[in-house]
């Protein structure tokens, strides 16, 4: 993004986009819509970015007023305002866009300046809000810090006088926040997120208020309470809702909204049995249902006046099995996960008497739980066993929509309800295929009314039977078909479950009368031959198998004794070991959905070798157990090509993750499209894929103007030919157009039809900005900038080209008069920095679809295309003398300074560029000749004669611009004495002082000066400064100015090149001024002092004499002076504070009453001595070895404390010195020391704690020095 701001501009018209770009392109990032349907995907996706819109009322898709509309809907007008550009000026237009929302309104045609103006003052405006913003948020982040403290008290207080509560409020906080948080990972329907969170844990602290206006006498009463009395106590929650209301100033509204809901509905119930309102289900709010479960669990497992505690494990079952009233059905799934926690916190924060405290008691988990599941998991897992067990197909119908989806199949009888895209479709499938034709009436009536009928009367559910095909028998049995409504509570919704049970009895049977079940033959050798054998074994853990074919003992060539004997009947021993787990978790998924599982591992034969085989399951009940007949098939052929299959996947996905390219692939026929995970990556947002050929033109990040090269890069494929590349520049996830090249391929099917395109997209946007920069480059005059003579005839011819024959063109050449004296009196540097200056206040006059150029050294020429009449050119040309003519009188008081213009005008392509230019230059002739400081305009009269100049302006006229190749300011020398003075200086306050007289003397500025930042970034202090003679100084006014005045930054007018130069600051806006106001100013030079991107401060240069004309060379000069001073400064700054830093910790060790000092634990020499160190050994000093100094040996002592320290990181012993005659405690740690490893080594004397023979009274030492020493 480059720091820029992010304009969207909204128009269908190509022209109108074009125009608008070539105002804010130099300035601003720029996004493009040609619809609004477009301009919708972009603010949805930049919304934060996008800081104004220009938006045209007329487009396609979706007009102004609609983007309007659904922008004030989604609060997106809040980050990016919308101006309004449009033809209809109307007073009811104005009214009707300013209702939705606009900023503002600019009537076309527009007026550059104007628009460019209001864009700037809204953005402007917008950055003050945002400001703004900041300050009252962080005001009212402290206004809450503050009140938090008022609320505190308060709970304190509940405590207080609720004798028996000791660390309630803490726990109900814990307990709320550890179950909400659960509900939020599981229950996305109640919208909380951690914010939510934080605040719904600090309101629960506000549960129990009230009960500061219940009597003591109630409150602690030991035993029940009568029912009056609690009567009394039900009104807690009302007394501490008008409580609340008295303290709402406290909190923010949202804080008190929670706090005053958890105060009145802690006490309400699921069923509607609770206090005082007497509120059902999710009519409770959501932060009252869990502070009540909280609330009740804390009850339970603490003591109170009234009862004792009782096990968490009790308390859990009572309050899921509705024995403290009835909770939601939802919190409680939730409640289990958290149990432990719950158990836990009850413990560790435990209402204890001192010196009681009990250690945590063992709570066993309950298997269900500990599976990682979550709640939702959990119920989806209850819900499939129940399936199982009731061996019934189901589906579920979203009746409004149409939308099924059958949940769980139990047999391949109703695989018809699978077929069809349309729940009519899959019963028209299913009755034609399964249900007797007797019975087709009543099945079919579910498409009629039978199913409206359930909602209309309000029925829970129906019931039906008829007669299904089982094809296992070749039979008709009878089925009991339910139709279920899921929401009962919930009149809207019309969603049901279609329940299918088999009655296991033929049609010919009566009810009561079940046919014994038949199992499946296993040993039949026609299914040996053609199915590869059927195996019998139960569904447990092991997969035991009860019958074995021979297909399976000629697979793995045991025979089926040995599979007895040697693994016990059972399959799972046999598979190879890496997929048993995989094998479990198959069945586990499959069984869920049904009784039909396809399952795929491998087994190990005798020989060692691995088999893949495909098993086909039917899960059946015999014996009131369940058991799979299973068919083995030997796969291994079919997974050798997967596995190929995969390996060339696996490289492709390789090849993909290591390319920076994305990759597609185009279904052409279905127009979908697939892009690989780079897109992602490199966007940051979700791709068009679906009918991308209509959708990605109308509705996508493409750059509008290249939307039609998209287009035909498509079609090109769509007929057919074989290979297409494409250029065009795509929005990425920051907002900004990047350029990507597209390389397509078609794909043949054996039609020869193409079918599909495969390609690549490659980031070309960086090779593109280099093409565009030294394209650029070549087209530009080195010194001002402006176009050169042949880019410049280049543009001009290529508008004539293009034209109406009716457009009207001007072309200007203007020329410095008497440029060669400027030169002579002032040399070429200054000469260069006039034409610089010229350069920009010519361009600022002109728009950016003008051209202007310098065709010479002094001469220049601008061309402007499509000029509305030619006053219009005329009175630009006198704006260029008005404007120049007092361009440098501060620096040349004593020379005239005026120029000449000579104008020309041409209609659509009449006239070639040779042509026309002659007419201007023959213009500019006579503009010369009639005295110069004038415009004059070609007249025919002119075509006739020679064009000539006085000799000495031909001399300087339309010479090589050469002035670069003249010696420049000697910056070495300049760098060589500010060295000199830095690094030869003991005061370095005193070398800046010089460095900023030398600069100020050598470009005699008026004032150089060096401003610093406060700590806190804030504010800022001039430190240093030199002022020219007569020049006041203003380093005591200078102190504590805040950067930040009026909403603006002063520290925004530095660039990304640190540099903030003004030639005259009366032209900045007052906001911008900043500091410079009020100090006889006229032009100023500053550079900042950063480092990793944080402001410092800044050194500036100022004069206060002229408006000064800074040539390029001295503003190189003094940039390098300013990051010369800056590095120098942050360099002193830091070492300064280091060494303050350091002061302060030898301050502190010297008045500790111990021996203090730091050895080298490499060298044992001394690093660091404190001052009781010195005074008890007064010959130490650093560098000598410890051993030496304190026990005058000549290598370490054996019994070292540092040895030790090296070791273990610590070392504490006690030793008597000889050379001192004391018994010493010392006490040795590793630690870091000037940023090196080191050993502090402390000191005590323990003599006095010593008998006569040296033992040691531990008692009295352990009093000494507070039990913290070891003895050794």
């Amino acid at each position: 993004m480059d720091g820029k701001e992010t304009i969207l501009i909204a128009d269908d018209a190509d022209l109108n986009r074009a125009i608008l770009r070539n105002l804010f392109e130099d300035e601003y990032n720029l996004l493009e819509a040609e619809n609004g349907e477009q301009a919708l995907i972009l603010l949805r996706q930049y919304r934060e970015r996008i800081t104004v819109v220009l938006l045209d009322l007329v487009m396609p898709e979706k007009d102004g007023y609609e983007v309007l509309k659904e922008m004030q809907e989604n609060r997106f007008l809040y980050h990016s305002p919308v101006i309004v550009i449009t033809a209809d000026d109307s007073m009811g237009n104005r009214a009707r866009v300013f209702e939705l929302g606009a900023s503002d309104v600019i009537a076309k045609p527009f007026d550059p300046a104007e628009i460019k103006n209001r864009v700037k003052n809204i953005i402007e405006l917008g950055r003050y809000r945002r400001q703004l913003e900041t300050m009252v948020a962080e005001q009212s982040a402290r206004t809450r810090e503050a009140n938090a403290a008022v609320i505190d008290m308060l709970t304190s207080v509940i405590e207080y006088r609720s004798l028996e509560s000791g660390q309630h409020i803490r726990r109900i906080r814990m307990f709320t926040q550890i179950l909400l948080e659960d509900v939020a990972e599981n229950y996305q329907v109640y919208n909380l997120d951690s914010r939510k969170i934080q605040l719904i844990m600090e309101a629960s602290s506000l549960h129990d208020i009230g009960k500061i206006a219940i009597p003591d006498s109630i409150l602690n009463k030991p035993g029940k309470l009568t029912y009056e009395e609690f009567e009394v106590m039900k009104t807690h929650t009302m007394k501490g809702c008008e409580l609340l209301t008295d303290l709402d100033s406290l909190r923010d509204q949202e804080y008190f909204e929670y706090a005053y809901r958890i105060c009145r509905y802690h006490h309400e119930r699921w069923d509607g049995n609770g206090y005082p309102d007497g509120l059902k289900g999710d009519s409770i709010p959501i932060c009252a249902q869990v502070v009540a479960i909280a609330d009740c669990y804390d009850a339970l497992t603490t003591d109170r006046v009234y009862k004792k505690a009782i096990a968490p494990s009790q308390a859990f079952s009572m309050i899921l099995n509705g024995e403290c009233g009835k909770f939601s059905p939802r919190l409680l799934e939730c409640f289990k996960n958290v149990r432990d926690k719950f158990a836990q916190l009850s413990a560790e924060y435990a209402d204890h008497l001192p010196g009681k405290i009990k250690t945590a008691p063992h709570i066993p988990s309950a298997s269900l739980y500990d599976t990682g599941d979550n709640t939702l998991e959990q119920s989806q897992l209850k819900y499939f066993t129940l399936l199982r067990h009731m061996d019934s197909t189901v589906m579920e119908l979203d009746y409004d929509t149409g939308v099924y989806h059958l949940v769980y199949l139990a047999d391949q009888d109703f695989s018809a309800l699978r077929s069809g895209n349309r729940f009519e479709d899959a019963i028209r499938n299913f009755t034609e295929a399964a249900v007797h034709p007797e019975d087709r009436a009543q099945v079919l009536a579910l498409l009629d009314n039978y199913i409206r009928e359930l909602f209309d009367e309000g029925l829970t559910c129906r019931d039906r039977k008829y007669r299904i095909l089982d094809r296992s028998r070749d039979t008709y049995v009878w089925c009991r078909a339910s139709l279920l409504r899921i929401n009962l509570e919930n009149p809207r919704q019309h969603r049901v479950l279609l329940v299918w049970r088999k009655e296991e009895f033929p049609q010919t049977d009566q009810p009561g009368h079940p046919a014994p079940f038949e199992p499946l033959p296993v040993a039949y050798p026609a299914a040996d031959l053609l199915l590869g054998g059927i195996q019998k074994c139960r569904c447990d853990q092991h997969f035991t198998l009860i019958q074995i074919s021979h297909s399976l003992v000629n697979l793995l060539h045991y025979s089926e004794r040995e599979i007895e004997t040697q693994f016990q009947n059972h399959l799972m021993e046999l598979v190879y070991p890496p997929d048993r787990e995989k094998l479990a978790k198959q069945f586990k998924e499959q069984r869920n959905e049904g009784k039909i599982l396809q399952l795929e591992y491998r087994l190990v034969a005798k020989d060692g070798h691995t088999v893949w085989v495909s098993d086909h399951c039917l899960i059946t009940v015999e014996n009131g157990a369940e058991v799979a007949y299973c068919v083995i098939l030997d796969a291994a052929r079919h997974h050798q090509a997967e596995e190929e299959l995969r390996l060339s996947l696996e490289r492709h996905n390789i090849i993909m993750e290591q390319t920076n390219d994305i990759i597609f692939e185009w279904d052409i026929r279905n127009d979908e499209l697939y892009l690989s995970p780079k897109w992602k990556s490199q966007y940051g947002y979700q791709p068009i894929t679906k009918n991308v050929s209509s959708e990605i033109p109308r509705i996508s990040h493409i750059h509008p103007d290249d939307v039609p090269v998209f287009q035909d890069l498509m079609q090109t494929m769509r007929i057919g030919i074989p290979y297409k590349e494409a250029e065009f520049r795509i929005a990425d996830g920051a907002g900004v157009y990047r350029w990507r090249l597209v390389r397509a391929t078609a794909q043949f099917d054996i039609d020869n039809k193409p079918f599909k395109a495969v390609g690549v997209i490659v980031d070309i946007d960086s090779q593109k900005a280099e093409k565009a920069s030294l394209e650029d480059r070549a087209a530009r005059d080195v010194l001002t900038g402006l176009y050169n003579k042949v880019s410049a005839q280049g543009r001009i011819e290529a508008h004539f080209s293009a034209c109406a024959p009716d457009d009207l063109s001007a072309l200007m050449i203007l020329d410095v008069d008497d440029f060669k004296q400027i030169n002579d009196r002032y040399g070429h540097m200054f000469g260069d920095a006039v034409l610089v200056e010229l350069s920009s206040n010519v361009a600022k006059l002109f728009r950016g679809q003008d051209t202007v150029a310098r065709i010479g050294g002094d001469e220049f020429l601008i061309f402007m295309p499509n000029v509305r009449k030619e006053e219009v050119a005329e009175q630009r040309a006198e704006e260029i003398l008005s404007v120049l003519k007092d361009l440098l009188h501060e620096n040349m008081r004593d020379m005239a300074f005026s120029c000449s213009v000579g104008l020309a005008f041409a209609r659509g392509g009449a006239l070639s560029f040779r042509d026309l230019f002659e007419h201007a230059d023959r213009a500019l002739y006579r503009a010369k000749a009639a005295g110069k400081k004038q415009a004059v305009c070609y007249q025919d009269e002119m075509r006739n004669g020679l064009i000539g100049r006085p000799e000495a302006e031909a001399a300087v006229c339309r010479t090589e611009i050469d002035s670069d190749r003249l010696k420049q300011w000697n910056l070495p020398t300049l760098i060589s004495r500010a060295f000199d003075i830095l690094y030869g200086a003991e005061d370095f306050g005193r070398a800046v002082q010089s460095i900023l007289a030398l600069i100020g003397e050598m470009f005699e500025i008026s004032r150089t000066y060096i401003i610093e930042s406060s700590k806190d970034g804030r504010r800022c202090n001039n430190t240093f400064e030199w002022c020219a003679e007569g020049i006041e100084t203003q380093i005591h006014y200078l102190q504590q100015v805040p950067y930040v005045s009026n909403g603006f930054d002063y520290r925004e007018n530095f660039g990304e090149d640190g540099l903030f130069y003004c030639q005259n600051i009366s032209k900045l806006a007052d906001r911008e001024k900043g500091f410079l106001e009020g100090r006889a100013v006229l032009s100023t030079l500053q550079y900042a002092i950063r480092e990793n991107g944080t402001f410092y401060g800044l050194v500036g240069f100022d004069d206060c004499g002229i408006r000064r004309f800074w040539t390029r060379e001295q503003i190189e000069a003094l940039t390098f002076t300013g990051k010369l001073l800056s590095v120098f400064l942050l360099k002193y700054r830091t070492q300064d504070a280091l060494s303050e830093s350091v002061l302060n910790l030898h301050s502190v060790l010297d008045q500790q009453e111990v021996w203090l000092y730091v050895l080298d634990p490499d060298t044992y020499t001394l690093r660091y001595l404190n001052r009781k160190t010195k005074e008890l050994v007064p010959e130490a000093e650093p560098g000598r070895p410890c051993y030496e100094v304190f026990y005058k040996r000549d290598s370490p002592c054996e019994n070292c404390a540092l040895k030790q320290a090296l070791e273990t990181g610590q070392s504490t012993m006690e030793l008597y010195n000889d050379i001192l005659g004391m018994w010493i405690l010392t006490d040795a740690s590793i630690v870091q020391w000037n940023r090196m490893e080191a050993c502090l080594v402390c000191c005590r004397d323990i003599s006095r704690y010593k008998d006569k023979k040296g033992q040691d009274s531990k008692q009295k030492i352990r009093e000494s020095c507070g039990g913290a020493y070891e003895y050794r």
